[in-house]
């Protein structure tokens, strides 16, 4: 290292320029191709759009496998952003992927848990703008994709032909599918669903174990992660003993975002903070994470300590939320599932559902069968719904609630991560011949 590189503050000095980079993957993919793989070693990845953040299935997972001490854990970061409260110990390693120890370190990794793809989860921004990813060899390894939530909307193979295009132009994305050894999976329904999103994923390789992050919502509060525990006094902090409403717009296309957004009126903050009052509620807003659409509320007229946002810079996980909440709104968001693992009531504000199946997304099922809530196409349906909710004292699943619930999840407790991490070791057996 040169003098004036060392003087770069640390998020640069990495691979700094494109030039020297792209030679340096194509030499790190033949190395990955020769170096021999350690199956004890299990690499974990932050999210790839939420930068230092360590959060749902990956978390999960790690936590259930921290104190094993047949496994090394290697938690790779970008960008020298360090996941708060996550500490190295003897058995795990915090380590920046964008450097030549990161790259050494990930190519004996024998084992991949990824949070989305690898050319998501490995993306190495260069100094000045673009970006690329390591190309690891996926047959020499056990190869898991910890996907985050039980899709509504459709995606990858399943998408509408536009946005497939779009999804598919990293080729490589397109083609690692077909070499996970595992996809994790909720119920036989999603799995069904997940074979058909991650075509030619053969469907004997999804994963019935349950989704692990689940496990922060049934767990005994003791038992979480000291950071979700502080969350979870946060927004208990926030309510002040008042129920929560949860309000969790889903993701829109940012070719659509800026003119598909809902604002609510003056007026209808309005009556909505009445009908708030009256129930001796507030409403929590917590907008997805990639942020195209407006607030649905005015900031400075609208937020107060009625209406308060619950963002992701403040709480890296909707489980203390969702643990916290009494009803659940959003419009296609996969959130209202989580909320049927906690048999919580929840409402659908499907103001553009037209629009949305035909023109955006698109929905995987159709609102009658996958949706046991009301389903509310304008504001006073809404109010009408979620004072129903906060009418009753205490929530009774009906039939149809219980149905669709079913469909869901095939595991009613707080073992999703364990029975992945058994699956997880079955896989490295197979492969290590044992």
């Amino acid at each position: 290292m040169t003098a004036a590189r060392a003087r770069l503050p640390l998020p640069q000095r990495r691979i700094v320029h494109a030039w020297l980079g792209v030679p340096l993957l194509a030499l790190w993919r033949v190395l990955d191709l020769l170096l021999p793989k350690r199956m004890d070693r299990w690499a974990f990845f932050v999210h790839p759009l939420k930068p230092g953040q360590f959060i749902e299935n990956a978390r999960a997972v790690y936590e259930q496998v921290k104190d094993d001490p047949s496994i090394r854990r290697l938690v790779f970061v970008r960008g020298g952003q360090r996941p708060p409260g996550l500490e190295e110990s003897p058995g795990t390693r915090v380590l920046d992927l964008d450097t030549p120890a990161g790259l050494w370190a990930l190519a004996r990794c024998g084992v991949l848990l990824l949070t989305n793809s690898t050319s998501m989860d490995m993306a190495m921004a260069w100094r000045g703008g673009g970006f690329s990813a390591p190309r690891p060899w996926l047959h020499r390894r056990v190869v898991v994709n910890l996907w985050h939530g039980i899709p509504l909307k459709r995606l990858f193979a399943l998408a509408n032909p536009e946005q497939r295009r779009h999804g598919d132009r990293n080729r490589f994305r397109r083609r690692e599918r077909r070499h996970y050894d595992g996809l994790v999976a909720s119920s036989a329904v999603d799995a069904h669903a997940m074979a058909a999103i991650f075509h030619p994923l053969p469907p004997t390789r999804v994963w019935v174990t349950g989704l692990p992050r689940n496990d922060f919502l049934r767990m005994d509060e003791a038992a979480l992660p000291a950071g979700l525990r502080v969350e979870l006094l946060r927004v208990r902090t926030l309510r002040d003993g008042r129920r929560l409403v949860l309000y969790a717009p889903t993701y829109r296309d940012a070719s659509v975002a800026r003119d598909r957004g809902y604002r609510f009126s003056d007026t209808e903050v309005q009556r909505l903070k009445r009908l708030l009052v009256r129930h001796d509620a507030v409403l929590g807003v917590r907008g997805h994470y990639l942020a195209n659409a407006p607030s649905p509320f005015d900031r400075a007229r609208h937020l107060d300590g009625r209406i308060f946002e619950l963002e992701h810079d403040a709480f890296h996980e909707i489980a203390p939320i969702l643990r916290e909440s009494a009803a659940v709104i959003t419009d296609y968001s996969s959130v209202y599932i989580d909320a049927l693992y906690l048999e919580l009531p929840v409402v659908s504000f499907a103001w553009d559902i037209d629009h949305y199946r035909d023109r955006q997304n698109g929905l995987l099922y159709d609102m009658e069968l996958a949706f046991p809530g009301p389903v509310a196409i304008d504001f006073e349906a809404l109010l009408v719904a979620l004072d129903a909710a906060l009418s009753r004292p205490a929530h009774h699943p009906d039939e149809r609630y219980c149905t669709v619930r079913r469909m869901f999840f095939q595991h009613d407790d707080s073992g999703n991560s364990r029975r992945l991490v058994e699956r997880l070791r079955q896989a490295v057996a197979a492969r290590s011949g044992r």
